[in-house]
């Protein structure tokens, strides 16, 4: 029985090599006399046959299960077929992916080879590890077996050979050895695979550890966007109270000027001197005063708020849209015009260059301050509609930010724009929802009004602040970036507000981290301005105080900002020094990449 088993098993790959020699010697006999193309025509149907040979034999590697089935038939009795394919039909023999030998040894499923396993299952227990016993016996069985010169050329190049090691660098793995030469094949098959995953799975990070920096996002985020709110609000308010006292002392300096040199050739030194920097304030103030009086005070408020109101849902989403992406770009350009209008007012005051910068900040604060204008107006239509479906199309905007966000490649700079974006709107809409709440009590609001209206802002900020927690969770998780990198951006808006590495700058603390935050003040005053104009008009329709009682309620009303202000700076600074006081050490290597740079 064993001799006809192995007689059986033999038949196959002696009949194919038996074609295969018969094939070559009538091809040999008839080449002489056959014309070139039938010469090729043979040729090729040969070459077909050796590629169905490696074809069989790759069948065989991966096919486990019609191995057990062959092997199946060997056990009842079921011999393959010994007839080979006659010459009449050797040109139409279709290639069968069947082994031309069948094993000869019982392989359970569990027991697949290594390939299968990396390619389809992915892993491998250690129930399923062939053992030592297996290999020798299908050693031992395949080399009983004669091969074609197709099968011996793909089984060699299948062999791999694995660089050698010595004995006590072998490493000792429990249930497989994967350096030694029999399972080279495998090992290099493992390592190709995870070489290729590697290649798009940038780190091996720890799952339990990301979803912790997951849920850390939130928190880390908001106490940065609270302290950079705080920092917008400190700068809104310089503008209001500090930039009028700096002002009126440079018109005081000015005149001292003027009347000193009309007596005098020279005029001395000491602290009271007209300075270039001087001329920077009273070109900002000049410049907010222009754009309220000759650009927002023409426009009637009413008209732009009924002509909002009158548009379509899908005009309204194009205007609201396109008001964001020039509000990020015109904020981006204008702390730009303001650095150029004041390194050329103190450095170049006589240079035409500084009549090119004032006209560029005069025409962005213009743009700005107008966009500006109109989106206040949109808010105003959206919280007084019924239907509230422009509020929902402005909550929208939120998250339609998301989309434009998310799915992108950023690095710790990149960011800290986002960041510094999100406080700045963070900033104007608080604004903008206290000016829309100005205008309406002065028009008029009962207590079922005023309940509606902060139910409303309460949902704004909600949305908001889902976004913003939607939108910086997302994009650290897919840049695998720390949620420490959050207090770090605190550390810049610390040192900047105390004014570190800006001792040279002859202007307000503020001014560093106003340009690092990318906010704008100067047309945020304008519209603020505008919109308290109307206000008051609506409020003192039917009876107008006296100038002397408005004169006394703007200085009460500048006082308390004042003394809020200085309050609030106070605060700030002590907190932005505990920041820096408790900020860990920079690494030395860092150190060394900033020198270098700085070299």
């Amino acid at each position: 029985e064993s001799s006809s088993d192995k007689t059986g098993d033999q038949h196959i790959p002696r009949q194919l090599e038996i074609q295969d020699q018969e094939g070559t010697a009538s091809q040999d006999e008839t080449s002489p006399s056959l014309p070139i193309h039938d010469q090729h025509t043979r040729q090729l149907e040969d070459r077909v046959r050796e590629l169905e040979v490696k074809l069989a034999t790759l069948s065989l590697l991966l096919s486990p299960q019609k191995r057990q089935r062959r092997l199946s038939q060997n056990i009842l009795g079921t011999s393959p077929p010994s007839t080979p394919p006659t010459a009449d039909n050797s040109s139409l023999f279709a290639p069968v992916l069947e082994s031309p030998a069948p094993l000869r040894i019982a392989l359970s499923d569990r027991k697949r080879n290594l390939s299968y396993q990396i390619l389809h299952d992915g892993t491998i227990t250690p129930n399923e590890i062939v053992t030592p016993d297996d290999e020798r016996d299908l050693k031992n069985a395949l080399g009983n077996t004669p091969k074609t010169i197709s099968e011996e050329h793909f089984v060699t190049a299948l062999k791999i050979p694995t660089p050698s090691l010595k004995e006590e660098e072998r490493p000792t793995p429990k249930h497989l050895d994967w350096d030694t030469p029999k399972n080279g094949v495998k090992m290099d098959i493992k390592n190709k695979w995870l070489d290729y995953l590697n290649s798009f799975q940038e780190s091996n990070y720890d799952v339990d550890l990301q979803m912790e920096e997951f849920v850390k996002i939130p928190g880390a985020v908001e106490a940065l966007l609270g302290f950079g709110f705080w920092i917008c609000v400190d700068s809104f308010l310089y503008v209001l109270t500090i930039l009028p006292i700096r002002f009126i002392w440079s018109i005081l300096l000015l005149l001292r000027y003027g009347v000193i040199r009309s007596f005098k050739s020279e005029v001395p030194v000491g602290p009271f001197r007209f300075h270039r920097r001087h001329s920077y304030q009273l070109v900002q103030v000049a410049i907010i005063y222009t754009i309220y009086r000759f650009v927002l005070l023409p426009i009637s408020i009413g008209k732009l708020y009924h002509w909002i109101r009158g548009q379509a849902m899908i005009k309204l989403y194009v205007i609201i849209a396109m008001l964001e992406v020039f509000d990020r770009l015109l904020c981006s350009l204008g702390q730009d015009c303001l650095e150029s209008l004041y390194w050329n007012t103190t450095r170049r005051p006589r240079s035409s260059r500084l009549f090119v910068s004032v006209a560029v900040v005069l025409v962005y604060t213009t743009i700005h301050s107008f966009l500006l204008f109109v989106h206040v107006a949109t808010l105003n239509v959206a919280m007084n509609s019924d239907d509230q479906a422009l509020l929902s199309l402005l909550i929208g905007g939120n998250f339609a930010e998301i989309k434009s966000t998310v799915f992108k490649k950023y690095n710790k700079a990149t960011l800290f724009k986002i960041t510094a974006s999100d406080i700045c709107e963070r900033f104007k809409l608080a604004l903008f929802l206290t000016l829309v709440l100005l205008l309406n009590m002065s028009q008029g609001m009962d207590t079922h009004m005023v309940v509606n209206y902060f139910h409303m802002c309460a949902i704004v900020w909600a949305a908001e602040w889902l976004s913003d927690w939607i939108k910086h969770s997302f994009i650290t998780k897919f840049n695998y970036i720390s949620s420490g990198i959050y207090p770090e951006y605190g550390l810049l808006l610390a040192g900047d507000f105390n004014g570190i590495g800006h001792e040279g700058v002859n202007m307000d603390h503020s001014h560093a981290v106003v340009k690092r935050l990318g906010f704008a003040q100067m047309p945020l005053v304008c519209v603020l301005f505008r919109y308290l104009q109307e206000a008051y008009k609506y409020a003192t329709y039917n009876n107008s105080p006296s100038n002397l009682v408005i004169g006394l309620v703007l200085i009460s009303v500048w006082f308390v900002l004042l003394l809020c202000k200085q309050v609030l700076g106070s605060v700030l600074r002590r907190i932005s020094h505990q920041k820096l006081k408790a900020a860990p050490e920079f690494c030395s290597n860092n150190a060394k990449v900033a020198k270098r740079k700085a070299a």
